[in-house]
């Protein structure tokens, strides 16, 4: 095995490594069974002859050799003069390379470091292969991978974290400006490096980015502005509730002074002076059977009627019909009916609630599926090896209380077959966000996936599926605690775990690996990205204390149900509640840019990870604020979305007021009276008070000016009586 590691490279040398993998994968193409050995310098020469021909003078005469009795075999040598065929499970050295190629010092200008010495430099990579029946490509055996992300390494990189552009085969493929910064900045920084940055620098940082956010925010809203007309004319209607076009449909066998249900309408109709009226199932609130007297039965029937509260499970054709109606139309809200025959109004109320029952579940399952997408079908992979791995625990189960099985990766997506021969497929096009979590404290070691489209398993609708396997069983890892610390037992057993540890970290990355490769091979874009430990913080998104880890593109707890999963790109602002020198610990709010949606609350964080936290938003690009009191969001959202100048600067009346969400930040000045309410996070304050000087007599007078004048001369009479006592 060979790997050539660059450090600082330019952007040249980037394109030829480029092109050395692209005649690797052309080498490794033509080494099947059947074929001559001289096929594969052949392939060679003939790909840089016709692609990129000023890199042939650099091309080796021998690509390698086959591997037997003797390290290197005389007559296995991969030369264009060797007629002697590959055949199955031969074993080669397959060694691609170029040698002295030369770099200009144009190419060299924006070098940094000991790169700007260089006048030729040499690119080689060597793997073992091994030859496969049939027409398979040859199976490489050697699993250090050669991706440019593992074998480059930028020391003296920019501040900036802008990276270079690939070009391969003509198409320009940019290496993550933006997200590839943000990880490089994860990865590398660490908590002693959090001294460099001082409070002032990263408060500078923050103003910068948040007089960004105005600006951004004023300009979207502009062009909301103007294309309110055309994006309001495109708005879909919700359907109207429509049972029967026309009386020809109504059902032949109506009687005339009896409730008749029609459960394919879904209507019901009930008379009205002798005359069938159809009423749709959805406008029934409920159906009431009072306690029948000595000669009657009763059925009382109340409907949906304007001024009423509809509840949450009301769905919304009724909503829309109400609200477009409700203002020049005539409701009906309540119908009695009383029979001397009970058995005919309690068959009628309970089929009514038997269809209202129906209609409801029905509604329920049309809401749930309404945001699921078709998903494409399952392509098997047929002409290589599959890539498997057994004994995995699927969350959330399929059915019962653990699901257990194999989880496979296909040409367009992955398939999960469980013990029960039930099948799971996630097709990679629907894949978000995969994520893979190391076991180092934790009892598990598993793969994430966020899909972009919800799917069903078990019944229910889901964003997230995980796949796992538990190290140390949780009542296991409870109880170690209580072990003692020189039993030979003991240590013998935390030695295994160890080595246990380590061998399924090996085992699930090298699976991660083998699903890159197979959808990169495909035309898939799949990368799994791994949690950083070292900016963790310890909260309560939920119900218990767990350690949220950031990634780059989200912020994740994955070993604890229920899930929890942000979305960096969908982050608006963050701010922090409780910030004072006496508490132990903050809350911290996240304000998603759907506005429409609550604010994700992640409570009972230590203090000492404030600037942390502080310093990974400010290298993420996301403003935040900090407050000492806890705010009211329900309401406060309520306000935000009905301001329309709220990223103005000056209110309706001229007044200058915060801009965006620099209302939320406390104040560093003398402002030492805080109340405890809600009160001084109103977007718009009325300060009637102009004089804050008074002494505390003045300040009671004025809080009084708004009560009873009775009040006031009380007041007056107290202040004169105390006036008169001499002094103590």
């Amino acid at each position: 095995m060979a790997r050539t590691l660059f450090i600082d490279p330019v952007p040249q040398i980037q394109n030829t490594y480029s092109v050395l993998l692209d005649l690797r994968r052309r080498c490794l193409d033509v080494m099947r069974a059947g074929f001559q050995l001289r096929c594969v310098a052949e392939a060679a020469r003939s790909f840089i002859s016709e692609k990129h021909p000023n890199l042939l003078g650099c091309l080796p005469k021998s690509l390698g050799f086959g591997l037997g009795l003797d390290f290197r075999e005389a007559a296995l040598i991969l030369n264009s003069k060797n007629p002697n065929l590959f055949a199955p499970n031969m074993v080669f050295s397959l060694s691609v390379g170029f040698h002295n190629i030369p770099l200009a010092p144009a190419e060299k200008a924006a070098a940094r470091g000991s790169v700007r010495k260089l006048s030729k430099y040499s690119i080689l990579i060597a793997d073992t292969v091994m030859i496969q029946g049939g027409s398979e490509t040859p199976e490489v055996l050697t699993k250090h991978s050669v991706d440019w992300c593992d074998v480059s390494y930028f020391i003296n990189d920019s501040s900036d974290g802008q990276r270079i552009v690939l070009e391969s085969d003509g198409a320009s493929v940019q290496s993550v400006a933006h997200g590839t910064a943000r990880s490089s900045r994860l990865r590398d920084r660490k908590r002693g490096f959090q001294e460099e940055t001082t409070c002032g620098n990263r408060k500078a940082r923050q103003a910068e980015l948040m007089q960004q956010k105005i600006v951004s925010k004023r300009e979207e809203a502009q062009h909301i502005h103007n294309g309110h007309q055309r994006a309001s004319s495109m708005l879909s209607k919700v359907p109207e509730i429509e049972a029967y076009i026309s009386t020809r449909e109504y059902p032949n066998d109506i009687p005339s002074n009896e409730i008749y249900v029609d459960v394919e309408a879904q209507s019901i109709f009930v008379p009205v002076n002798g005359v069938p009226i159809p009423f749709h199932i959805s406008m029934i609130k409920n159906t009431v059977q009072p306690d029948p007297d000595r000669n009657s039965t009763y059925l009382r029937l109340n409907f949906f009627a304007p001024g009423q509260p509809l509840g949450k499970d009301v769905v919304p054709t009724t909503t829309s019909v109400i609200e477009e109606h409700g203002h020049s139309s005539i409701f009906v809200k309540e119908m009695l009916y009383r029979s001397h025959e009970s058995r005919r109004l309690t068959a009628a109320y309970r089929m009514i609630q038997e269809l209202r029952k129906r209609f409801r579940q029905h509604a329920a399952k049309a809401a749930e599926e309404a945001d699921l997408v078709a998903q494409e079908k399952l392509v098997k992979m047929r002409d290589q090896r599959i890539p498997r791995m057994s004994d995995l625990t699927m969350r959330p189960f399929i059915s019962g209380k653990k699901t257990t099985g194999t989880l496979e990766a296909h040409t367009n997506g992955l398939r999960f077959i469980s013990k029960k021969h039930e099948t799971v497929d996630l097709m990679y096009e629907n894949i978000k966000h995969s994520l893979f979590q190391p076991c180092e404290n934790e009892v598990m070691v598993l793969i994430h996936f966020h899909l972009k489209h919800p799917v069903i398993i078990g019944r229910k609708k889901t964003h997230d599926v995980q796949f796992f396997t538990e190290v140390v069983d949780a009542s296991v890892a409870l109880e170690s605690g209580k072990s003692a610390m020189y039993d030979p037992d003991e240590i013998d057993e935390e030695q295994r775990e160890r080595h246990l540890r380590k061998k399924l970290n090996d085992i699930f990355k090298e699976f991660c690996k083998k699903v890159e490769r197979v959808s990169k091979h495909y035309q898939h874009k799949l990368e799994f990205d791994i949690p950083y430990r070292d900016l963790g913080f310890h909260g309560v998104p939920h119900r218990e204390m767990v350690l949220i880890q950031p990634t780059v593109h989200c912020l994740v707890n994955l070993t604890e149900t229920p899930f929890f999963i942000v979305e960096l790109d969908h982050v608006e602002h963050v701010h922090f509640e409780r910030c004072t020198l006496r508490a132990t610990n903050f809350d911290m709010v996240i304000i998603l840019k759907n506005l429409e949606l609550a604010p994700i609350s992640i409570n009972a964080i230590p203090m000492g990870e404030l600037d942390g936290i502080q310093e990974w938003l400010t290298d993420c690009t996301l403003t935040y604020t900090a407050g000492q009191a806890s705010m009211a969001w329900k309401s406060l959202m309520n306000l935000v979305r009905n301001d329309d100048r709220f990223y103005e600067e000056y209110d309706e009346t001229g007044q200058p007021k915060p801009a965006g969400w620099c209302f939320l930040q406390a104040d560093d000045g003398e402002d030492e009276e805080m109340s405890d309410g809600d009160e001084d996070y109103h977007i718009e304050e009325d300060d009637e008070d102009d004089s804050d000087e008074d002494d505390d007599e003045d300040d009671d007078e004025s809080e009084e000016d708004n009560d009873d004048h009775e009040d006031v001369a009380d007041w007056e009479s107290m202040d004169a009586e105390s006036d008169e006592q001499p002094p103590a």
